[in-house]
């Protein structure tokens, strides 16, 4: 069985011993080193092989989003923290997932599979050229949609419509599976209904944003996030 290094960073001991308790739970997993200053977590990122980074935001001297902006290496991180307000920011540095404190048990599953699905995908890039894809069944054929063509996917009962341009593709998959599988390529869902790719807004408004030629609506659940997102984007 491989070991994934594992290291955690909160200016909390208790947070750090309810992240420990979990990991423990997975064999797979090695807790390497814990941290209380995210200085000292710095340098022990530059110098050893780390997996993944469970750490804290909102720590002084060096916080968890400049944390990740200044490690080079292939490093993969999880936020934690008290504060709902970072998700975007969080998620446009590519994090793997997003944690609210308290964690429960539950959640943390969810990010540890999170984690090791991306894992997948990053050994598979590196094995080959091709860019990140996936099939869709259509009728009795598969048909291959590349996650740099969609330009947002909508949630219509049973099934999920995939638009890409002028063409679209209807999988028999909720939004929340797809939102997990492409939360690591810099997709969000900004309505109860609707997933899009960050990068490819081209305006917005209160109500919604455009991609290409698609008005996609903005939920009030989502604004919030969305708007913190485009104000640190702008010139």
């Amino acid at each position: 069985m491989n070991k994934y290094e594992v290291i955690i960073i909160d200016d909390e001991s208790l947070a750090i011993d309810v992240i420990t308790h979990y990991i423990k739970r997975f064999p797979e997993f090695n807790i390497a080193e814990t941290f209380t200053n995210s200085v000292e977590a710095f340098k022990y990122l530059n110098e050893n092989t780390v997996d993944l980074v469970f750490t804290d935001i909102a720590m002084p001297q060096l916080s968890g989003t400049e944390l990740v902006k200044l490690t080079k290496n292939k490093t993969q991180f999880v936020m934690a923290t008290s504060y709902a307000d970072y998700a975007i920011e969080s998620f446009e540095l590519n994090v793997i997932d997003y944690l609210l404190k308290p964690v429960s048990f539950e959640r943390f599953s969810k990010t540890i599979e999170r984690f090791k699905s991306n894992k997948k995908v990053i050994i598979n890039n590196e094995n080959s050229s091709a860019k990140p894809s996936f099939y869709i069944k259509e009728g009795d054929e598969f048909v291959k949609v590349l996650v740099e063509d969609i330009d947002y996917i909508e949630g219509m009962k049973d099934y999920a419509k995939i638009v890409c341009g002028k063409n679209y593709y209807l999988a028999l998959k909720t939004l929340k599976s797809i939102e997990e599988k492409l939360s690591p390529f810099g997709f969000i869902r900004i309505h109860k209904s609707f997933i899009i790719p960050l990068k490819r807004i081209s305006q917005y408004n209160s109500k919604c944003v455009l991609i290409n030629t698609h008005e996609i609506p903005v939920g009030n659940n989502y604004r919030n996030y969305l708007k913190k997102y485009l104000e640190e984007n702008k010139l």
